[in-house]
């Protein structure tokens, strides 16, 4: 793979709060090596994590007004963020993909002029077939490392 001249190196620190209805909520932090580079206008930011011992690549596009969370390998999914416009978007684990709707509660990037450090959170709920199935809060900082 062809690194773009204007792709960092970054250390990425991800911590999410997931509440289901009628359950305590779960937290979850993670630690990883990424990259973040400028495409078009919008930065992006790249990491890999492992589960059970398979390999989930997560690209994060960090816009101010839209985000983009796109994660593939064991888990295939699609969560656009738009605060007060509710947005299709997908999970699929194996051969199942659920349809889901995203409902955005809150959006914050702030970055850096140069983009080699930044900090992305979304607060955000996720329907399926008009039930809610989680509330959902995701921090992610990174640093040029």
């Amino acid at each position: 793979m062809e690194i773009a001249s204007n792709e960092r190196s970054v250390d990425v620190q991800l911590r999410s709060t997931i509440i289901h209805p009628g359950q305590p909520a779960d937290n979850h932090a993670l630690q990883a090596k990424g990259t973040v580079v400028e495409k078009a206008g919008n930065l992006y930011l790249r990491f890999e994590e492992k589960q059970n011992g398979q390999t989930i690549r997560t690209t994060v596009k960090l816009g101010r007004e839209e985000a983009l969370i796109m994660r593939s390998g064991a888990v295939q999914m699609r969560l656009p963020f738009t605060i007060g416009n509710p947005r299709p978007g997908t999970y699929g684990n194996g051969p199942a993909t659920f349809n889901l709707l995203v409902k955005t509660k809150e959006l914050e990037v702030d970055t850096d002029i140069a983009g080699a450090t930044g900090n992305f959170h979304v607060h955000y709920e996720l329907h399926a077939d008009g039930a809610l199935l989680g509330t959902y809060k995701l921090q992610i900082t990174y640093t040029e490392g």
